[in-house]
Protein backbone atom coordinates (compact mmCIF):
# COMPACT_ATOMS: atom_id res chain seq x y z
CA UNK A 1 0.00 0.00 0.00
CA UNK A 2 1.50 3.71 -1.35
CA UNK A 3 2.17 5.51 2.12
CA UNK A 4 0.02 8.30 0.66
CA UNK A 5 -3.02 5.92 0.56
CA UNK A 6 -2.44 5.18 4.27
CA UNK A 7 -2.01 8.41 5.04
CA UNK A 8 -5.93 9.02 3.91
CA UNK A 9 -7.38 5.80 5.29
CA UNK A 10 -5.82 6.83 8.85
CA UNK A 11 -7.27 10.33 8.24
CA UNK A 12 -10.67 8.56 7.73
CA UNK A 13 -10.40 6.65 10.68
CA UNK A 14 -9.28 9.91 12.65
CA UNK A 15 -12.42 11.41 10.78
CA UNK A 16 -14.58 8.78 12.39
CA UNK A 17 -13.50 7.72 15.60
CA UNK A 18 -10.99 10.35 16.25
CA UNK A 19 -7.89 8.45 17.95
CA UNK A 20 -6.22 5.48 16.35
CA UNK A 21 -3.62 2.51 17.32
CA UNK A 22 -0.62 1.88 15.60
CA UNK A 23 -1.22 -1.88 16.40
CA UNK A 24 -4.56 -1.60 15.21
CA UNK A 25 -3.29 -0.31 11.76
CA UNK A 26 -0.70 -2.01 11.57
CA UNK A 27 -2.38 -5.26 11.50
CA UNK A 28 -4.83 -3.96 9.06
CA UNK A 29 -2.62 -2.74 6.65
CA UNK A 30 -0.55 -5.60 6.80
CA UNK A 31 2.90 -2.79 7.76
CA UNK A 32 5.17 -2.70 10.63
CA UNK A 33 4.40 -0.74 13.11
CA UNK A 34 7.48 1.28 12.73
CA UNK A 35 6.03 2.01 9.07
CA UNK A 36 3.18 3.55 10.85
CA UNK A 37 5.09 5.49 13.12
CA UNK A 38 6.31 7.21 10.02
CA UNK A 39 2.89 7.52 9.03
CA UNK A 40 2.19 9.66 12.11
CA UNK A 41 4.58 11.41 12.27
CA UNK A 42 4.51 13.33 8.85
CA UNK A 43 0.50 13.44 9.44
CA UNK A 44 1.46 15.68 12.68
CA UNK A 45 3.69 17.65 11.42
CA UNK A 46 1.07 18.67 8.81
CA UNK A 47 -0.75 19.56 11.80
CA UNK A 48 -3.25 16.99 11.37
CA UNK A 49 -3.51 14.62 14.29
CA UNK A 50 -1.46 14.19 17.83
CA UNK A 51 1.07 11.50 18.73
CA UNK A 52 0.32 10.02 21.41
CA UNK A 53 1.40 6.63 23.39
CA UNK A 54 0.62 3.96 21.75
CA UNK A 55 -1.27 5.80 18.34
CA UNK A 56 -2.42 8.95 17.54
CA UNK A 57 -5.84 11.33 18.17
CA UNK A 58 -7.24 14.23 16.10
CA UNK A 59 -6.34 17.91 16.43
CA UNK A 60 -9.06 19.90 17.55
CA UNK A 61 -8.17 23.74 16.70
CA UNK A 62 -9.48 25.91 14.52
CA UNK A 63 -6.72 25.68 11.80
CA UNK A 64 -6.85 22.01 11.28
CA UNK A 65 -7.42 21.12 7.60
CA UNK A 66 -8.49 17.87 8.37
CA UNK A 67 -12.30 17.84 6.86
CA UNK A 68 -14.83 16.66 9.60
CA UNK A 69 -18.44 17.01 9.62
CA UNK A 70 -18.29 19.51 12.71
CA UNK A 71 -15.92 21.95 10.37
CA UNK A 72 -19.29 22.86 8.30
CA UNK A 73 -19.79 25.46 10.96
CA UNK A 74 -16.92 27.25 10.95
CA UNK A 75 -15.95 30.43 9.09
CA UNK A 76 -19.92 30.28 8.31
CA UNK A 77 -19.78 34.32 7.94
CA UNK A 78 -17.40 34.03 5.41
CA UNK A 79 -18.58 31.59 3.59
CA UNK A 80 -22.27 32.99 3.34
CA UNK A 81 -20.59 36.45 1.92
CA UNK A 82 -17.95 34.43 -0.53
CA UNK A 83 -21.21 32.56 -1.93
CA UNK A 84 -23.06 35.64 -2.44
CA UNK A 85 -20.27 37.24 -4.66
CA UNK A 86 -20.54 33.50 -6.19
CA UNK A 87 -24.29 33.47 -6.74
CA UNK A 88 -23.55 37.04 -8.77
CA UNK A 89 -21.97 35.14 -11.63
CA UNK A 90 -24.71 32.72 -12.08
CA UNK A 91 -27.23 33.73 -15.29
CA UNK A 92 -29.97 31.96 -15.33
CA UNK A 93 -30.59 28.86 -18.01
CA UNK A 94 -26.45 27.97 -16.87
CA UNK A 95 -25.19 24.02 -16.48
CA UNK A 96 -23.41 25.07 -13.16
CA UNK A 97 -21.43 22.35 -11.01
CA UNK A 98 -21.13 22.42 -7.32
CA UNK A 99 -18.33 20.66 -5.85
CA UNK A 100 -19.13 18.99 -2.26
CA UNK A 101 -18.32 21.18 0.37
CA UNK A 102 -19.50 23.62 2.89
CA UNK A 103 -19.22 27.16 0.76
CA UNK A 104 -20.74 25.76 -2.05
CA UNK A 105 -23.57 24.18 0.36
CA UNK A 106 -24.13 27.88 1.01
CA UNK A 107 -24.20 28.93 -2.49
CA UNK A 108 -27.07 25.99 -2.80
CA UNK A 109 -28.97 27.98 -0.81
CA UNK A 110 -29.02 30.77 -2.67
CA UNK A 111 -29.58 29.69 -5.78
CA UNK A 112 -32.45 26.78 -4.92
CA UNK A 113 -35.54 28.93 -6.98
CA UNK A 114 -33.56 29.89 -10.19
CA UNK A 115 -33.90 28.22 -13.69
CA UNK A 116 -30.85 26.42 -13.64
CA UNK A 117 -29.11 22.88 -14.60
CA UNK A 118 -26.77 22.13 -10.91
CA UNK A 119 -24.31 19.11 -11.39
CA UNK A 120 -22.90 18.04 -7.69
CA UNK A 121 -21.47 15.32 -6.00
CA UNK A 122 -22.64 16.60 -2.50
CA UNK A 123 -25.35 14.70 -1.17
CA UNK A 124 -26.32 17.38 1.34
CA UNK A 125 -26.50 19.88 -1.86
CA UNK A 126 -28.50 17.39 -3.85
CA UNK A 127 -31.11 16.97 -0.67
CA UNK A 128 -31.08 21.07 -0.82
CA UNK A 129 -32.26 21.35 -4.55
CA UNK A 130 -34.16 18.45 -4.85
CA UNK A 131 -37.27 19.79 -3.57
CA UNK A 132 -36.50 22.77 -6.30
CA UNK A 133 -39.33 22.77 -9.55
CA UNK A 134 -36.75 24.80 -11.36
CA UNK A 135 -33.85 23.32 -10.76
CA UNK A 136 -32.97 20.21 -13.38
CA UNK A 137 -30.64 18.27 -10.90
CA UNK A 138 -27.83 16.19 -12.15
CA UNK A 139 -26.38 13.68 -9.50
CA UNK A 140 -22.92 12.26 -9.83
CA UNK A 141 -23.11 8.59 -8.82
CA UNK A 142 -20.49 6.91 -6.57
CA UNK A 143 -19.39 6.29 -3.18
CA UNK A 144 -20.22 8.28 -0.55
CA UNK A 145 -16.54 9.06 1.62
CA UNK A 146 -16.48 7.79 5.19
CA UNK A 147 -17.44 10.91 7.60
CA UNK A 148 -18.33 13.44 4.64
CA UNK A 149 -21.13 14.15 2.09
CA UNK A 150 -18.76 14.07 -0.52
CA UNK A 151 -19.63 11.46 -3.44
CA UNK A 152 -16.33 10.41 -4.74
CA UNK A 153 -15.21 6.95 -7.39
CA UNK A 154 -14.77 5.71 -11.09
CA UNK A 155 -18.60 6.23 -11.31
CA UNK A 156 -18.71 9.95 -10.84
CA UNK A 157 -15.21 10.41 -12.72
CA UNK A 158 -17.09 8.57 -15.62
CA UNK A 159 -20.27 10.69 -15.41
CA UNK A 160 -18.25 13.65 -15.52
CA UNK A 161 -16.14 12.71 -18.47
CA UNK A 162 -19.71 13.07 -20.54
CA UNK A 163 -21.05 16.53 -19.24
CA UNK A 164 -20.29 20.12 -20.19
CA UNK A 165 -20.65 22.55 -17.86
CA UNK A 166 -20.79 26.49 -17.90
CA UNK A 167 -19.63 27.20 -14.82
CA UNK A 168 -17.90 25.36 -11.96
CA UNK A 169 -17.71 26.27 -8.34
CA UNK A 170 -14.99 23.98 -6.42
CA UNK A 171 -13.65 23.81 -3.06
CA UNK A 172 -10.17 22.64 -1.99
CA UNK A 173 -8.12 22.11 1.83
CA UNK A 174 -5.10 24.03 0.89
CA UNK A 175 -3.72 26.87 -1.46
CA UNK A 176 -0.03 27.60 -1.72
CA UNK A 177 1.68 29.59 -4.33
CA UNK A 178 4.24 26.44 -5.18
CA UNK A 179 2.07 23.44 -4.48
CA UNK A 180 -1.06 24.89 -6.07
CA UNK A 181 -4.69 23.45 -4.82
CA UNK A 182 -4.72 20.06 -2.70
CA UNK A 183 -7.51 18.23 -1.02
CA UNK A 184 -6.54 14.91 1.32
CA UNK A 185 -7.37 12.30 -1.04
CA UNK A 186 -6.62 10.75 -4.30
CA UNK A 187 -9.89 9.81 -5.63
CA UNK A 188 -11.42 13.33 -4.90
CA UNK A 189 -8.74 14.69 -6.59
CA UNK A 190 -8.77 12.92 -9.53
CA UNK A 191 -12.73 14.43 -9.77
CA UNK A 192 -11.78 17.63 -9.45
CA UNK A 193 -9.53 17.45 -12.00
CA UNK A 194 -12.15 15.85 -14.51
CA UNK A 195 -14.66 18.76 -13.23
CA UNK A 196 -12.50 21.69 -14.30
CA UNK A 197 -11.67 19.64 -17.80
CA UNK A 198 -15.07 19.76 -18.15
CA UNK A 199 -16.10 23.36 -17.44
CA UNK A 200 -16.05 26.66 -19.68
CA UNK A 201 -15.35 28.71 -16.05
CA UNK A 202 -13.12 27.44 -13.20
CA UNK A 203 -14.35 29.56 -9.85
CA UNK A 204 -12.67 28.81 -6.76
CA UNK A 205 -13.99 29.41 -3.26
CA UNK A 206 -11.94 29.23 -0.49
CA UNK A 207 -12.00 31.58 2.85
CA UNK A 208 -8.66 32.85 4.14
CA UNK A 209 -7.99 29.98 6.30
CA UNK A 210 -7.11 27.81 3.14
CA UNK A 211 -4.05 29.92 2.43
CA UNK A 212 -0.58 28.81 2.59
CA UNK A 213 -1.54 25.30 3.67
CA UNK A 214 -1.15 21.87 1.34
CA UNK A 215 -2.95 19.08 2.05
CA UNK A 216 -2.08 15.43 0.64
CA UNK A 217 -2.55 15.51 -2.63
CA UNK A 218 -2.34 18.29 -5.15
CA UNK A 219 -5.15 18.71 -7.97
CA UNK A 220 -4.38 22.12 -10.32
CA UNK A 221 -1.92 24.49 -10.34
CA UNK A 222 -3.32 27.74 -9.46
CA UNK A 223 -2.82 29.24 -12.92
CA UNK A 224 -5.77 26.17 -14.00
CA UNK A 225 -8.54 28.37 -12.20
CA UNK A 226 -10.54 31.61 -14.21
CA UNK A 227 -11.36 33.48 -10.96
CA UNK A 228 -10.78 33.47 -6.90
CA UNK A 229 -13.74 34.19 -4.44
CA UNK A 230 -12.35 34.66 -0.66
CA UNK A 231 -13.39 36.92 1.80
CA UNK A 232 -12.25 40.31 3.42
CA UNK A 233 -9.72 38.75 5.75
CA UNK A 234 -7.00 37.27 2.65
CA UNK A 235 -4.21 39.42 2.81
CA UNK A 236 -3.88 42.03 -0.31
CA UNK A 237 -0.37 40.35 -0.64
CA UNK A 238 -1.96 37.03 -1.20
CA UNK A 239 -4.32 38.35 -3.35
CA UNK A 240 -1.92 40.58 -5.55
CA UNK A 241 0.45 37.84 -5.99
CA UNK A 242 -2.28 35.42 -7.41
CA UNK A 243 -3.39 38.58 -9.29
CA UNK A 244 0.10 38.53 -11.26
CA UNK A 245 -0.69 35.08 -12.74
CA UNK A 246 -3.52 36.02 -14.27
CA UNK A 247 -6.46 35.10 -12.07
CA UNK A 248 -9.40 37.06 -11.28
CA UNK A 249 -9.36 37.33 -7.38
CA UNK A 250 -12.21 38.91 -5.71
CA UNK A 251 -12.54 39.67 -1.94
CA UNK A 252 -16.14 39.16 -0.77
CA UNK A 253 -17.26 42.82 1.67
CA UNK A 254 -18.00 42.04 5.05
Amino acid sequence: MLPEIRHAKIIEALNETGSVKVSDISKSFQVTEKTIREDLEKLEQRGILKRVHGGAVLVEHDDSMLPILKRRVRQRPEKEQIAMEAARLIEDGQIVLLDAGSTTLELASLIKDRELTVVTNDTKIADMLAASHQIELCVLGGYRRKGTYTIIGPSAIQMMDELNVDIAFLGCTGIDLQRGLSIFHREEAELKKRMMKASRKVVLLADHSKFDRTALVSFAALEEIHMLITDADTSSAMAEQIEQRGIQVVRAER
